[in-house]
Parts: C-alpha cells; sequence; structure tokens
C-alpha cells in the first residue's frame, strides 16, 4: 500500500500594498490611453482596418475586452482580500459586514465581466416616465436607491474601522461610485444634448472608466495595508486527493 506523503510545499508569495497599487495605477493609465486612442480612431471612423480591431480590443466602454476583463479581475482580487480579512474576523462583530462585502464585490467583478445591470436599461420607462437625461441609463435609479441603503448600513461599520483604513475606504468610494454612477449620469446627458459619437461624450466615458479603475486600485491599496495590520503572513493550505 502506497503511504501519503505528508510534508509540506512551501510557495511564499509576498505582496507588497504600495508596489501592487503603483503597478495596478500603471496599467490603469496604459489601459486609458490606449481607451482614448481606440476613441480616436472611433470619432475617426476608423481610418484604417486595424483601427477597428484596436478600438474593439480597448474600448472602455466595450464588453468581452482588455478593459472589462482588467476591471472584473481587480474587483475578484478585492473580493478575495475581503474572503480573507472575513476569515481573520470570524469571531469580530463586524463579521456579517465582512462577509457581505467580499459577496458584493464577487458579484460586481460578475457584473463587470457579463453586464447584469443592463438587464435594467429600459428605453421605455425612460420614454414613458420623461425621465430626466441624467437617468438616460435607467439602471443609475435603482442603484442609487441601494448606495443609499448600504451607505446607511455601513455607516457604524466604517467609523470602527482605524483612521487611516478609513479614510481609504472613503476616498476609495467616493472616486469609485463617482465614476460608476455619477459619470454615467453626466455621460446621459451629454450623449443627450450632443449625441452618442463626439468628443465630450468620449471624454465622458474616459473620465467614467478612469475613475472606477482608479477607485478600485486605491481599494485595492487600503486593504492590502489594513490586512498586513492584522497578519504579517497568511498560511494558505490546500489538500490534494483522487476522490
Amino acid at each position: 500500500m502506497q503511504q501519503l506523503l505528508t510534508h509540506s510545499v512551501e510557495f511564499p508569495i509576498h505582496f507588497s500594498a504600495k508596489t501592487i497599487a503603483r503597478r495596478l495605477s500603471i496599467t490603469v493609465i496604459c489601459l486609458t490611453l490606449a481607451g482614448a486612442l481606440g476613441g480616436y480612431f472611433w470619432l475617426s471612423r476608423f481610418p484604417f482596418p486595424a483601427s477597428k480591431w484596436f478600438y474593439e480590443l480597448f474600448d472602455l466602454n466595450g464588453e468581452f475586452n482588455i478593459p472589462a476583463w482588467y476591471s472584473s479581475f481587480s474587483l475578484l482580487f478585492c473580493s478575495g482580500l475581503l474572503k480573507v480579512i472575513t476569515a481573520i474576523k470570524t469571531k469580530d462583530r463586524y463579521f456579517t459586514y465582512w462577509k457581505t462585502l467580499y459577496l458584493i464585490f464577487f458579484f460586481l467583478s460578475l457584473d463587470e465581466a457579463f453586464s447584469f445591470h443592463e438587464i435594467l436599461i429600459i428605453p421605455s420607462v425612460r420614454e414613458s416616465l420623461h425621465l430626466n437625461p441624467v437617468f438616460f441609463e435607467t439602471w443609475v435609479i435603482p442603484a442609487i436607491v441601494l448606495m443609499g441603503v448600504f451607505a446607511f448600513k455601513y455607516l457604524k461599520f466604517l467609523l470602527h474601522l482605524p483612521h487611516k483604513t478609513r479614510y481609504l475606504f472613503l476616498i476609495a468610494a467616493v472616486v469609485y461610485v463617482g465614476g460608476a454612477l455619477g459619470m454615467e449620469m453626466v455621460s446621459g446627458v451629454l450623449r443627450v444634448d450632443f449625441g452618442r459619437r463626439t468628443l465630450i461624450s468620449l471624454i465622458g466615458i474616459i473620465a467614467e472608466e478612469f475613475l472606477e479603475m482608479a477607485g478600485i486600485v486605491i481599494f485595492i491599496y487600503a486593504l492590502l495595508a489594513y490586512l498586513s495590520s492584522l497578519r504579517e503572513s497568511i498560511q494558505l493550505k490546500i489538500y490534494i486527493s483522487e476522490k
């Protein structure tokens, strides 16, 4: 009978909050510049054949392309970090808050990849109710309600955090929501007033996506810095079996 080996194999991974934030920031800047260049090709009606391919690959407002998958991965990374914090905080009074946060970011990651929120874009509702252009994308209406409920529920949770973590969480939230929700509403006005295929509407889209990605970078840095204050190292065990 074959005897199972019980010794462990070490595979150390070092996460530096500043280094990761710096590299992600560079990635965000590169994606934003590539998206802006693709937007120029779009405004120019694709001056050469490869320009359309480049635009579709780096369209900041597109789906199933590099910026969309990057955003999805970064949100999933946030969810993973929140899951680790949740595992550490099992006996903490705010355990359920951390758990809910990691589930929220997991859903946001899926939404970024597959755009579930677009189900709530209903042009007939916008037209029948004669909604203001800020509600051009009708999904922002339930999103505003949910954000209000979330802010009310998480106020005590936010106040109990260490000063630095609370400060970074607030900045990340303002930047991310300012892009995902605030600039989405501004873009709706720009689209109605100036049209979809215009420079000013393109600038609105670029600003929206840049703020979203920047907000997540700040949040990742905040989570890593907070996690480092809880544990210097974390052991991850993986068990492998045939059955």
